[in-house]
């Protein structure tokens, strides 16, 4: 009905059809080109002690980093803790979240493609002023009553590309906001097994600690009754009583270390932080290293680590937003218009046979500014200032990997060296400690040369606990700084997550889990 009473001009669609093919203003963007070297040099140059023997643990650049590198440790505890941090872990569901937020961004840029009508409907009951006469006031003591229903369009023509910019740009951020998911969940997968494989090795190193203690205890017997017997000195006997007391108070720091490091894993996986005491609290083997190692080569880092993908993206954006503020310097043409109907009776808004009810008024609006004080070119100075700095953060992305793998690399084989070395000390002091105990029952030896001995093994026990942590650990460093970890999440867990937090945030980890 209302086709009939208005009649719109068909030039604006005309118009349109013509000018929304226009072209984009400002650089078009083409992803940097980086050079990377053939291979990773420490990769290459595996270590040797003093009898010509390298690390146990091969680094293997042919083939590519493992996505799944948790589950090479053989370790079914870390499996599960694994899957359970990544489908509850706050700073992931945070991070989940700003991707819904950045692609909503990028859905409310698209929406300026198109035009934005309103729809608009009034009614209006005037009665006229006994004291005054014409507009506003009406006829003295006439009532009268109005209809009115109408829209109103407006379409701002994309001559110059600033809004498919802009699209560009709230796209590459939103890429760049799921590469910061990405990093998060890398993180966490790193953060998770560094904190297991420390918990392990405070086990390891309590369970040293008290078994050295079980033996200095036992040899403090044996002073006693040689002292008893006369064969000894009071003397001895302090001494073995402070070398217990020594061992004693290395106890304590490592039991308040292990519950913390059960807080703390408890934390990464969402839940109260003694959640998971009784769970972990048994005690279990560090996880060893595999036999072979791939690392993949250094050109694939560009395509794998978070951080320089972000890197890329932002560069994308900014260049995108150079256009924008290129487009502000060329005029801005709107299409718009208002069309409607009136009447004074409700039913006869519609009426064919009251024409004169309806009414438009549509045209194109065009705006240009010629002169703002140097604003816009202002504008257009600091994105291109932004470009630069964006493409010296890619560069700098690129540069830290490659540092981060080769001292990983580094780390991890020098680590296997030092912990054979290790194993070699501890075996060698076993031996010297069953020889002095049997020397000195029979009065060959001094007490002291036990003591120092005992004192011997111990410390060289507990530094190969802290050699076989460091070995795994360093494998952890090294696929986290290949940027393994993001590629295909584990599935989700069994157990649920606080049930403080939104309903809203399981659905932020299943959309997380999105890849390119």
């Amino acid at each position: 009905m209302i086709r009939s009473a208005i009649r719109p001009p068909t030039v604006s669609i005309a118009v349109t059809a013509l000018l929304t093919g226009g072209c984009a203003v400002g650089p078009n963007y083409r992803p940097p080109r980086t050079e990377t070297p053939p291979g990773y040099g420490d990769a290459g140059r595996p270590p040797k002690d003093h009898r010509g023997t390298t690390q146990a643990s091969v680094i293997n650049q042919n083939d590519p980093p493992w996505i799944d590198w948790w589950t090479r440790f053989g370790d079914t505890e870390l499996n599960s803790l694994i899957m359970r941090a990544v489908a509850a872990n706050h700073e992931l569901r945070i991070a989940a979240a700003r991707v819904q937020e950045a692609r909503a961004v990028r859905r409310i840029a698209e929406s300026r493609l198109y035009p934005t009508v309103d729809v608009s409907a009034g009614f209006a009951k005037t009665e006229g002023s006994a004291a005054g006469f014409g507009f506003p006031y009406g006829l003295p003591g006439m009532e009268s009553n109005l209809y009115q229903i109408g829209f109103d369009a407006s379409y701002e023509v994309d001559l110059f590309g600033g809004v498919r910019r802009s699209i560009e740009a709230a796209g590459a951020f939103a890429d760049a906001s799921e590469n910061d998911r990405r990093a998060v969940q890398v993180t966490l997968l790193g953060e998770v097994a560094r904190n297991y494989i420390g918990l392990r090795a405070l086990q390891l190193r309590l369970a040293i600690a008290r078994s050295n203690l079980d033996d200095q205890r036992r040899t403090l017997d044996i002073v006693r009754r040689r002292l008893k017997n006369g064969l000894t000195t009071n003397f001895d006997l302090v001494r073995a009583n402070a070398q217990v007391a020594a061992t004693e108070s290395a106890i304590p720091p490592l039991e308040a270390g292990i519950r913390q490091t059960i807080h703390g894993i408890s934390v990464l996986l969402g839940r109260q932080p003694v959640a998971l005491t009784d769970e972990l609290s048994a005690d279990g083997p560090i996880p060893p290293v595999p036999p072979t190692v791939p690392v993949g080569l250094p050109s694939e880092l560009l395509r794998r680590r978070p951080d320089i993908l972000r890197a890329e993206r932002v560069l994308a954006a900014v260049t995108a937003e150079q256009g924008v503020a290129t487009a502000d310097l060329f005029p801005h043409l709107v299409l718009g218009g208002t069309a409607g109907v009136q009447s004074r009776h409700a039913d006869e808004l519609f009426n064919q046979h009251n024409p004169s009810s309806g009414f438009y008024v549509a045209g194109p609006l065009a705006s240009w500014t010629i002169f703002d004080g140097g604003r816009r070119l202002a504008n257009i100075d600091r994105s291109k200032a932004q470009v630069a700095a964006a493409i010296a953060a890619y560069e700098s992305a690129v540069l830290a990997g490659l540092r981060d793998v080769e001292n990983a690399l580094v780390a991890y084989s020098h680590d296997q060296l030092r912990r054979d070395t290790l194993a070699t000390l501890v075996s060698e002091n076993k031996e010297a400690v069953r020889i002095a105990q049997a020397e000195y029952s029979n009065g060959l030896v001094t007490l002291l040369d036990v003591l120092e001995v005992q004192r011997n093994l111990y410390t060289a026990q507990d530094a190969q606990a802290q050699a076989d942590q460091a070995v795994s650990s360093d494998l952890v460093a090294l696929y986290k700084a290949l940027g393994g970890g993001w590629e295909t999440p584990p599935a989700a867990p069994t157990t649920q997550p606080l049930k403080t937090l939104p309903a809203q945030a399981d659905v932020a980890i299943k959309h997380s889990g999105e890849t390119p």
